[in-house]
């Protein structure tokens, strides 16, 4: 029987500034018991020490029948979301998700966007700053988000700024917890967000959907797992659908995507400009946008789990960045 390896950071509600992205408790235990349904034996491990103790420990004959799902976040690190494929391929084990290049890419949205230009996404000019004494290159309103978090870590509405002078104000404040800051002309238009399923080259775009949220910047508090305040509007017009997932299959071939990933966009005068991609999306049962998706397009939330699984199963089968790890296990 093969096992399921559950990696995760369990959320704390006495860091939130920490823990933001992890998952709780009750999406372990869910995600636990349903992939247990599935017929795997499944094993939940949250400490990195017993983490990595647990699978350098597993006799190397057996390592290619236990999949390691990938749910680790980390906090400060620019690699945080690296550490399990890294590991993985490193010992030899298949994993769910995204290769640890592709995790650490895609955690710095800057980069993010640097590269996926030169393949023609659409997107708003960027700057980066470092310090307080940094001016603006960009024309306001202004965006600032921090460049390396997810889940709207680090976002209110003061984050969008109209003047120098709440420039000057805000800037240096915000750079105490986050540095570098992004900065990017302001979107006025819906949010909207897609997720691609598949290993490269075989990806399938699941529904569009916008993201609906009561204030005008889609801050930490509509994010936060204490209140869930966004929900997802899938009537998204035909001809937006259509070039959303066009850009969405573009953007998961750059990026040599494995597994899954999920993509968020903002409309001005009607046009969707890139934002980012999570490439460690969530996977609650009840909050998380990808499950969210798969379920819209009339599936499971179990098939979700099992579909992952098998992807990742057919990664290590196929790809090369394995091959250094399965050699040692010779």
């Amino acid at each position: 029987m093969k096992t399921v390896l559950l990696a995760c950071d369990v959320y704390n509600h006495e860091t939130p500034n920490l823990c933001q992205e992890w998952e709780s408790e009750e999406t372990i235990t869910y995600m636990e018991s349903t992939i247990s349904a599935l017929g795997y034996d499944v094993v939940v491990l949250t400490d990195p020490t017993e983490i990595v103790s647990a699978l350098s420990g597993i006799p190397k004959e057996k390592r290619q029948d236990w999949m390691v799902w990938n749910l680790i976040e980390g906090y400060l690190s620019p690699s945080r979301e690296a550490y399990i494929p890294a590991l993985c391929e490193y010992l030899g084990f298949p994993h769910t998700g995204s290769a640890a290049s592709v995790q650490t890419l895609t955690l710095d949205k800057f980069k993010t966007k640097c590269f996926l230009e030169r393949f023609g996404v659409p997107m708003v000019s960027s700057q980066l700053v470092w310090n307080g004494t940094d001016n603006p290159k960009l024309s306001y309103p202004l965006f600032v988000k921090p460049n390396g978090e997810g889940s709207s870590l680090g976002i209110s509405d003061s984050n969008v700024m109209f003047s120098n002078k709440e420039w000057e104000e805000r800037i240096p404040l915000f750079l105490r917890e986050h540095r570098p800051l992004l900065v990017e002309p302001f979107l006025s238009g819906r949010e909207l967000t897609v997720g691609v399923m598949g290993n490269f080259d075989s990806y399938e775009v699941l529904p569009a959907a916008y993201v609906n949220y009561p204030s005008g910047v889609y801050h930490e508090g509509i994010k936060s797992k204490l209140a869930f305040l966004e929900s997802l509007d899938f009537q998204v017009e035909g001809s937006l659908q259509k070039e959303l997932a066009e850009w969405a299959l573009v953007i998961a071939k750059a990026l040599e995507v494995s597994g899954y990933i999920r993509m968020d966009f903002k409309l001005q005068e009607g046009k969707p400009y890139f934002l980012e991609v999570n490439a460690t999306p969530g996977f609650s049962h009840l909050y998380s946008t990808l499950p969210l998706l798969w379920e819209h397009s009339g599936k499971t939330y179990s098939s979700l789990l099992q579909h992952c699984i098998e992807l990742g199963f057919e990664e290590y089968a196929t790809k090369k960045r394995f091959q250094y790890g399965k050699d040692q296990l010779k």
